[in-house]
């Protein structure tokens, strides 16, 4: 006999009536009608996680301890990103956007897996196997989109089995008959259960199909990857229980021009939920990018360099700002790459104790190359990328060409705090040729284990230094800049807009001829001694 229940499709608790707010997780209007068949299936008789599991309970002591080695996918980015390889009887979920890879890297995976001689069981529910096929040849033309090290000589189409089906019956059948080594899911909200009265892709359906296909993987010791689809919010769609089920969550993003695509670990019960996998999407498939800090900072216009760390990987990123005067009561912020909050958080510091006036001005800062920064370490590039284009119009056009990065959290007082994990970045640093660096103060045994470092440190304790430092830095290139300029005899009286000439805490002159004093041209720069127009230096640069 069937029943009605109303299940939340963000947690899946399951209740009798209909209300406004689930009295499991909170949400409100997620509660959807489905209809439950109480008869027992056959592939449902036994709830436990394994089919032959046992009844004996034992002390830690004395269990033995087995060494488990994992499998490699071929790929050292998505080893990275599954904590050193694949581990067996584990199962994996990976998300994402439909089209931005999840299948390719899937069938990159099989065709590795082949390549080694074991055997694949790609289970296809939405695709067929022409189409899995036409995928398959292409990938085999382009040999460098097969993410494996190693020659694919002994490649082997007969290791790969393709099983267009969504009966999750006659899936588990196949499973238990055939002797494989890994098997691919394709995707698990368009598996369902003939015994549950409910259409592929409900919440009862996703939780019920996923349950038996972990069991089964469990008991056999076969690793197993699910493809799950994301809902409009960017989640994985299907209940929250979904995730608890499974051993590792994956979750795909694209970037940079819809080319790169970074891999991220949710969830990870053998490895750590920090790392990252950058790979880019080319016309043979995806390939791997053992060097992300490259993509990230081609092409630098003036924005303040820093070092991030993803998980064990430290990644250089180039942080952009533009201030601008508004009449407006309410000035924009705009914040694309860094929390929101951590934006006010730092413009209320520099406005306490750099006494800059940001009251009437929009603040734009973005990370350049569309990463995420979700760390305080970049606190202090932040708040010099603004200190930058807040001081003068003149600074962007040398920033670019300053080798320092930036490191530090700022605290309330002002004060500068230590990062993690320092030296790593600042190896990283080196290694892309930067010579300078802007840190919190270092302790007499950090400073002297950094003494094979080729790099100038600048320790600041406080905000105040950093900006001392900074626009000393930038003085240097400017007035190196003006020598040249002055060398080439250019005029230094112009017609300049208010917009170029002005900076904040100072008035807005009117469009008329004037010549530009020293303020104008840097602020607290004493080595400016000559006057030079804005539009004459534009076109020399």
């Amino acid at each position: 006999m069937s029943k009605f229940v109303w299940v939340c499709e963000n947690c899946g608790h399951e209740s009798n009536g209909y209300f406004g707010q689930c009295s499991s997780c909170g949400a409100w209007g997620s509660l959807k009608k489905e209809v439950i068949i109480k008869s027992k299936s056959k592939i449902a008789t036994k709830h436990s996680l394994f089919i032959n599991s046992e009844d004996e309970i034992l002390s830690l002591e004395d269990i033995q301890e087995s060494s488990v080695s994992r499998l490699d996918t071929g790929s050292d980015e998505f080893n990275r990103v599954l904590g050193g390889g694949i581990v067996p009887a584990s199962v994996n979920l990976i998300g994402g956007q439909p089209g931005i890879g999840k299948s390719t890297l899937l069938l990159q995976l099989a065709f590795h897996f082949s390549s080694e001689n074991f055997k694949v069981l790609y289970i296809s529910a939405e695709e067929s196997s022409t189409q899995l096929k036409m995928r398959s040849e292409r990938i085999k033309f382009f040999r460098s989109a097969i993410p494996s090290r190693k020659n694919l000589k002994s490649f082997s189409e007969k290791n790969i089995l393709i099983y267009t089906e969504s009966n999750l019956e006659k899936i588990l059948e196949a499973i238990k008959k055939l002797e494989v080594h890994l098997i691919i899911v394709d995707s698990i909200q368009a598996i369902y259960n003939p015994n549950l009265d409910s259409v592929p892709g409900t919440i009862s359906q996703i939780k019920e199909c996923c349950s038996n296909l972990t069991r089964v993987a469990k008991t056999l010791a076969i690793p197993m990857f699910i493809v799950g689809h994301i809902n409009k919010d960017g989640d994985i769609a299907g209940p929250k229980i979904l995730e608890h089920m499974v051993d590792t969550v994956l979750q795909f993003e694209m970037i940079k021009d819809e080319s790169l695509r970074i891999l991220r670990s949710i969830k990870n019960r053998f490895g750590s939920t920090d790392e990252l996998a950058v790979f880019e999407m080319r016309e043979n498939g995806l390939n791997d990018i053992s060097d992300p800090s490259l993509i990230f900072l081609n092409q630098r216009a003036g924005g303040v360099v820093t070092a991030i760390k993803e998980g064990q990987r430290p990644i250089l990123v180039e942080i952009q700002s533009l201030v601008l005067y508004t009449e407006q009561h309410n000035p924009r912020r705009v914040a694309n790459g860094i929390d929101f909050t951590r934006l006010h958080q730092i413009l209320a510091i520099m406005e306490k104790y750099l006494k800059i006036p940001l009251a009437k001005h929009d603040v734009y800062v973005n990370v350049a190359g569309g990463l995420t920064v979700r760390e305080p370490a970049s606190d202090l590039a932040i708040a010099l990328s603004i200190l930058e284009k807040s001081n003068s119009a003149l600074t962007s056009r040398v920033l670019a060409e300053q080798n320092f990065i930036a490191l530090g959290e700022l605290g309330l007082g002002g004060e500068i705090r230590h990062v993690a994990n320092i030296e790593t970045r600042l190896k990283e640093a080196q290694k892309l040729g930067f010579n300078t660096a802007i840190i919190p103060p270092l302790s007499a045994e950090l400073r002297a284990s950094f003494a094979y470092l080729k790099i100038n440190f600048k320790e600041v304790a406080t905000l105040q230094e950093a900006a001392a430092v900074f626009k000393g830095r930038v003085a240097e290139r400017t007035s190196s800049r003006l020598r040249r300029t002055n060398d080439r005899s250019v005029p230094s009286v112009i017609s300049s807009d208010a917009e170029d000439a002005s900076h904040l805490g100072g008035s807005y002159p009117s469009k008329q001829k004037h010549k530009l004093d020293k303020s104008s041209l840097h602020e607290d720069d004493e080595n400016a001694e000559i006057g030079v127009s804005l539009h004459a230096l534009k076109a020399l640069t």
